[in-house]
């Protein structure tokens, strides 16, 4: 359109009876601002939909700018015309204020123009048939009111009529209503009539420019503001579609439910394939009909996640068919939609489970079968060769042979061969060396541990006699076994408890020490001992809680194993059958 503002500008000033020449560059300077205006407006992404907060300022600033060779060209031509009285820096800011102002009054309406942009027409025609009712009442009282009461109300009214427009109708309407009512004030002033025409003349400059100022800054800010929001609000509706898509996507069961109530609020399609109900189904049911009989309660499951931060959370579902599952939890509080939640990820960790506790039976059993062996084959040998090598030195002794001290150290290193190989059998099945007596066996334990110089003791508590699974007993010696060494190796400690308790509900084991605690940034052990501890504890259904004591000083772990929890989940199982 460059060359229709090159003829623009040319016959202005033609008919204002300026020189040739310079009236050509003065409307070449037009054109190139256009151009240039444009051009910013380009290397700077601007959007013509003003749908971004951004693209107002952005507008504005490039009409700022671009406008400013609109009166250097003016000023070079009607220099070289020899018309230089006419253009000083007053007449330049002038020039540049009128391009820039008729840019900000005109441009914008034909520059976001598009059939979208007619859409309320056609979806709120009755709003938009009030609004131009109002928009010419308004252009009506401007040119025939008494200009002593009617100024303030035009002003009011139409700047109500600008706030209305550009919030309910987008900003070509709004743009269209300030440029008719910025034409029709201006005409006012100029012909003398209605609510400007008493008006002096620098007095109604003023005014006027400021009222059409005010007109083009209200749609444009309001423009600006609505974008900026609608944007922000389509970003996050953009990331709350990426997040969903990323929730039902994971092949890991999510699920977000409520603190107070613990029902379902979302689930997504890993745990439905999981659990085998329906959307439906799991959205109108709660956690605790995941929790199969004699289960601990999400309450109490929450109690173990609390002292065991950063851990997964071991325990037990159920699905709809009746399926008993292993699972790891892992939960986060959250915000869903003004609510506490819990975001929760459950892995299935049954498969898992079965291996590891198959593969710890069978190397418990290849322990139990090489310490068998050496007990009864190299043990029994061993003793039948101290004892030989001793009858040996008795009988050389009698007969005074030099050779019976040989053979009294001979029959001292077979003793010695034995007690070692007894030592070796106690560590590869230490419960068979105490009878399976777990009571034994720890206190044992603690004897051996002594040695080392820090005190061990233990102490049992029998409020009904022990009954339980030998290879139960066994993963609970390895549990104190490794919880002992720990604190040995790594605490500090100058003493060490071991305490076993049982009653009719099941067994509590607990190792205390007095040493430096754990480290803040491991505050519950991420060593291989620590999950070997806690793996032999699922392994049994037991649950272990690893910390601080309850003063504060030193190490706790505690393993607790409930028989009665145990044999619920069993007759659970065996229900569903």
């Amino acid at each position: 359109m460059w060359p229709a503002v090159l003829l623009g500008g040319l016959g202005i000033d033609l008919w204002q009876e300026r020189p040739l020449f310079g009236s050509f560059v003065a409307g070449a300077g037009l054109a190139a601002s256009s151009a240039f205006t444009l051009w910013l407006l380009e290397r700077c992404g601007f959007d013509r939909t003003f749908s971004r907060g951004r693209d107002v300022p952005l507008f504005i600033g490039a009409a700022a700018i671009g406008m400013t060779l609109g009166p250097a060209f003016a000023y070079v031509g009607y220099s070289l015309s020899g018309v230089i009285w006419a253009y000083d820096a007053v007449s330049w800011m002038r020039w540049w204020g009128n391009t820039t102002t008729g840019v900000l009054l005109v441009a914008p309406a034909f520059v976001a123009a598009s059939p979208d942009s007619f859409l309320p027409l056609k979806e709120r025609p009755f709003e938009v048939l009030v609004w131009i009712l109002g928009l010419i009442a308004c252009c009506a009282l401007t040119v025939l009111g008494p200009a002593e009461y009617s100024r303030p109300l035009v002003a009011l009214v139409a700047l109500v009529l600008m706030v209305v427009g550009t919030m309910r109708f987008g900003l070509v309407l709004s743009a269209f209503g300030a440029f008719v009512l910025s034409l029709i004030t201006t005409l006012s002033f100029a012909f003398r009539i209605g609510a400007f025409g008493q008006l002096k003349e620098l007095q109604g400059l003023v005014i006027v420019w400021t009222f059409v100022a005010a007109l083009n800054f209200v749609y444009l800010s309001i423009t600006a503001l609505l974008t900026q929001r609608d944007g922000a609000a389509r970003a996050r509706l953009q990331a709350e579609h990426r997040y969903a898509e990323i929730f039902e996507g994971s092949p890991q069961p999510i699920w977000v439910h409520q603190r107070s109530t613990l029902r379902f609020l979302m689930v997504n399609a890993a745990a439905l394939r999981q659990y085998g109900w329906s959307r439906e189904q799991m959205l109108s049911m709660s956690v605790t009909a995941l929790m199969p009989p004699g289960e601990p309660l999400p309450e109490e499951l929450e109690q173990t996640a609390a002292a065991n931060p950063g851990e997964p959370l071991e325990t037990r579902h159920v699905t709809r068919e009746g399926r008993i599952l292993d699972v790891e939890v892992f939960s986060r509080a959250i915000d869903f939609a003004g609510e506490p939640a819990e975001l929760v990820f459950a892995m299935d960790v049954t498969g898992r489970r079965a291996f590891g506790r198959s593969l710890i039976e069978a190397i418990a059993s290849e322990q139990r079968r090489i310490g068998q062996e050496m007990h009864d084959g190299l043990g029994q040998e061993l003793t039948g060769l101290a004892l030989s090598a001793r009858a040996l030195a008795n009988r050389a002794a009698r007969e005074r042979d030099a050779i019976a001290d040989d053979l009294n150290q001979l029959a001292s290193l077979a003793t010695s061969c034995i007690h070692d190989a007894r030592l070796i059998v106690q560590g590869l099945s230490p419960l068979t060396d105490a009878d399976g007596n777990l009571d034994a066996a720890l206190q044992a334990l603690a004897q051996r541990s002594s040695l080392s110089g820090t005190p061990v003791r233990f102490r049992a508590r029998h409020d009904a006699p022990l009954n339980i699974e030998l290879k139960v007993r066994n993963h609970l010696y390895r549990i104190a076994q490794e919880a002992v060494q720990n604190a040995l190796k790594h605490a500090g400690a100058t003493g060490i408890d071991i305490e076993l308790g049982y009653g009719q509900d099941g067994l509590r084991l607990e190792i205390l020490d007095d040493g430096r605690g754990l480290p803040v940034d491991h505050p519950n052990g991420a060593g291989l001992g620590m999950r070997t501890m806690r793996f032999r504890a699922s392994a049994i259904g037991a649950r272990l809680l690893i910390g601080r004591r309850a003063d504060g000083t030193g190490n706790s772990v505690v393993c607790d194993f409930n028989r009665k929890v145990r044999a619920g989940a069993a007759a659970g199982i065996a229900m569903r059958a």
